[in-house]
Parts: C-alpha cells; sequence; structure tokens
C-alpha cells in the first residue's frame, strides 16, 4: 500500500518525514491511516499530450484569366 506521510514518524526503525510517500505493507499502512499519521496515495494521472493537429493544404485556385471583353 503506498501512503503519504502527514507527520514524521518511524517506520521499520528508520524515520520518515512528513509529506514523503512509502511502500509499506497493508497492516502498517492502515495503522498509519487509523492513527492520522498518513493518508492514501494515488498516482497522479499522466497526461497524454493532444495529437498535432494535421495541417489541411488550403486548396490549389487555378491562376485567373482575364475575361476577354465583348465588342
Amino acid at each position: 500500500m503506498k501512503v503519504k506521510l502527514i507527520r514524521g514518524v518511524m517506520v521499520a526503525g528508520l524515520v520518515k518525514k512528513a509529506g514523503s510517500t512509502l511502500e509499506v505493507e497493508e497492516n502498517v499502512g492502515r495503522m498509519l491511516l487509523s492513527s492520522n499519521k498518513a493518508e492514501p496515495f494515488v498516482e497522479p494521472a499522466v497526461k497524454k499530450a493532444a495529437p498535432a493537429a494535421k495541417k489541411v493544404a488550403a486548396p490549389k485556385e487555378k491562376p485567373s484569366t482575364p475575361k476577354k471583353e465583348t465588342a
């Protein structure tokens, strides 16, 4: 279970500071959560970059020809 520490604690004989995230066993995680020393940690979702918009070529226009004058 992954938890984020709210307060400094000792886990497995090691001092852990508040704000750090740990991977602990289920029973240790439940004990930390119930004693308000940790909160569940959820990995932030990785945002995928939006696919680049396809460039559409402008339609090719035929060169304009001058209109013939009628006399």
